[in-house]
């Protein structure tokens, strides 16, 4: 019998997330190497974490298919960008618990597959990386929905090994190229977004928590560019952390209204 579903206020189960990991690359691995499971193996193994049971995976509610539906919610799990999930969200909110995953994947190795052979290559450290600043600004695209009671947001910080085709347009077929998969390695954190105190405490550095600022401040003490700070306070201004409040300038003013 599969225990029960994690409690999405606990401490970072890191020794279950990596038995999983295991266990799922190992049978789906078995005997058929890289390329011939089904669902993509983040999406997979987050699933699993999150709720073993797999009667309450993929159920069918309000004309739509939810990850995970049990006696506390639901659970959505998404690895790519957030605005297809816009419409099921927007059924799901009214009368439901939903809690959003979206992991951010915080160190990564990257391997190249041949599609003509399938060899793949030896695994390369990858420079990039993503953070929680990612995070929220992927928030941009799920704004309107930050403001319900009912959203909770979970980013797991991952390290995976990426699995790349060689199929792009460049002499060596990297720039252009299609991501096959990403294998989970290990789970470091789990950052929790379950009030507009939490996105303050994580977003809105302390300097501007007592003053009116404009974009270009916010720019300057969250280190980010002028673009990925409109994002980040539009974000802060839905999730119930911030509001407009007159101009300076041409430049729109910002306040802390917690």
């Amino acid at each position: 019998m599969p225990s029960s579903a994690i409690d999405l206020t606990a401490v970072v189960d890191r020794p279950k997330f990596l038995l999983i990991c295991y266990r799922q690359n190992t049978e789906k691995n078995e005997g058929n190497g890289i390329g011939t499971f089904n669902e993509k193996r983040i999406h997979s193994v987050l699933k699993e974490y999150f709720d073993p049971d797999t009667s309450h995976h993929e159920v069918p509610y309000k004309g739509y298919i939810a990850d995970i539906k049990n006696g506390d919610g639901i659970i959505e799990i998404q690895t790519s960008a957030l605005n297809p999930l816009y419409a099921k969200l927007s059924a799901f909110l009214p009368d439901s618990r939903v809690t959003l995953v979206h992991p951010l994947i915080a160190e990564k190795s990257v391997s190249w597959i041949d599609p003509a052979t399938g060899n793949i290559s030896p695994r390369r450290t990858s420079p990039k990386h993503e953070t929680a600043f990612d995070g929220l600004i992927e928030l941009y695209n799920i704004r309107s929905h930050l403001g319900s009671g009912n959203l909770k947001i979970r980013f797991p910080l991952i390290e995976a090994d990426e699995y790349r085709l060689k199929d792009g347009w460049s002499r060596d077929k990297k720039k252009g190229s299609h991501r096959y998969d990403r294998i989970p390695v290990q789970l470091f954190d789990i950052i929790s977004l379950d009030s507009p105190e939490d996105y303050m405490r994580l977003y809105l550095p302390d300097p501007l928590r007592s003053k009116e600022f404009t974009t270009s401040d916010y720019a300057s003490e969250a280190h980010a560019g002028k673009h990925a700070a409109y994002y980040a306070l539009t974000v802060l201004t839905f999730a119930g952390v911030l509001e407009k409040c007159g101009k300076r300038g041409n430049n729109i003013l910002y306040k802390c209204i917690l």
